[in-house]
């Protein structure tokens, strides 16, 4: 989960640099026809070419939230689990220290082996997460961006 994350951040990233600077483009040109954008298009290998700038980024937009709300809950199903393991150290600590047993004193090690990793996995959710949201919002900013261009003509 954590590399399809990262794969897909960066393919969005990627995308918004190439729709942004299009936009620029065409802003600075001041040229927002179907024909301009068919020229800009042939380069990008797409299945639908005939779509305008606006309609990409709308699309774009959409699949974003999909895939926003499915890391959503896979953060919140590793937070659960993370907040379990943390707990269950922390009974282990407890434990090992009212006994002298030696499963007691190995207890908090395993846990705390199965709790590293879970913790950085959360950590690397949680962080790409807030970065999807402001590709969202570069996202948006775009869309104004074209939307306005689009009206100029």
């Amino acid at each position: 989960m954590e590399q399809r994350i990262l794969q897909y951040r960066k393919q969005i990233d990627e995308w918004l640099q190439k729709m942004e600077q299009r936009a620029q483009t065409l802003s600075q040109d001041g040229e927002y026809s179907t024909q301009a954008i068919q020229r800009q298009l042939d380069t990008e290998k797409t299945d639908t070419e005939e779509q305008t700038m606006q309609e990409m980024v709308q699309d774009k937009l959409q699949e974003h939230l999909v895939q926003v709300g499915f890391f959503q809950h896979e953060r919140l199903i590793h937070l659960i689990v993370t907040v379990t393991f943390a707990l269950l150290e922390m009974l282990a600590i407890v434990l090992s220290v009212i006994s002298d047993s030696l499963f007691t004193l190995l207890l908090p090690i395993v846990i705390l082996i199965l709790l590293i990793p879970y913790i950085r996995h959360y950590y690397i959710l949680e962080n790409e997460v807030q970065k999807m949201y402001v590709q969202y919002d570069r996202m948006l900013r775009l869309q104004r961006k074209v939307v306005g261009t689009g009206e100029g003509k």
